[in-house]
C-alpha cells in the first residue's frame, strides 16, 4: 500500500514531531544548565571584588574612628592601634583572596566534571531517540493500514 493512502501515516508523523520536538527540549535543557553552571563560575569575580570592597570600607571606617579618638589618646597609641587594625586587615584580604581563588577553582573543576556528564548525557539522548525513529520507521514500513482484528475472548 502507498504510504499516502496509509490511514496510520498521520500517527507516525504526528509520532515523529512529538519525539523531534521532545529530543529538542530535552538538549536544550542540557545546554540551559551548562549555560547556568557558567553564569555562576563568571558571578565569583564580581562577587568577590564586591566583597573586597566592602572589607575595605570597613577598614576605612576604622581608622575614621581612631582619627575622632587621636586627640583623647596617647601619643603613639593611635599608630599602634592603626598598625594592628591594618595587619588584621591585611590578613583578612589574603584569607578572602585565598578562599575565592579555591572556590573558583574547585567550581570549575565541577563544571568540567557536569560538562562531561552532559555531553554523555546528551549522546545518550541522541542514540535513544534514534533508536526510537528506527523502531517507529520498522513499524510503520510493516503497517500497511489494514486493521488488526482485536479479539476478546481472553
Amino acid at each position: 500500500m502507498n504510504t499516502d493512502q496509509n490511514p496510520l501515516s498521520s500517527m507516525f508523523e504526528m509520532q515523529r514531531t512529538y519525539m523531534e520536538a521532545s529530543r529538542e527540549a530535552v538538549t536544550q535543557s542540557i545546554e540551559f544548565q551548562k549555560e547556568a553552571a557558567e553564569a555562576v563560575i563568571e558571578s565569583f569575580e564580581p562577587t568577590a571584588s564586591a566583597q573586597q570592597d566592602s572589607v575595605e570600607m570597613t577598614r576605612r571606617a576604622f581608622h575614621t574612628a581612631i582619627d575622632g579618638m587621636e586627640p583623647g589618646l596617647p601619643d603613639d597609641t593611635t599608630e599602634e592601634l592603626r598598625s594592628a587594625i591594618d595587619d588584621q586587615y591585611d590578613a583578612l584580604v589574603d584569607v578572602h583572596g585565598e578562599t575565592w581563588e579555591s572556590l573558583e577553582d574547585s567550581a570549575e573543576d565541577a563544571i568540567d566534571g557536569y560538562d562531561e556528564l552532559a555531553e554523555t548525557q546528551a549522546e545518550m539522548v541522541d542514540e535513544m531517540y534514534e533508536m526510537m525513529s528506527q523502531a517507529m520507521t520498522n513499524a510503520e514500513s510493516m503497517s500497511d493500514g489494514t486493521p488488526v482484528p482485536i479479539s476478546m475472548d481472553e
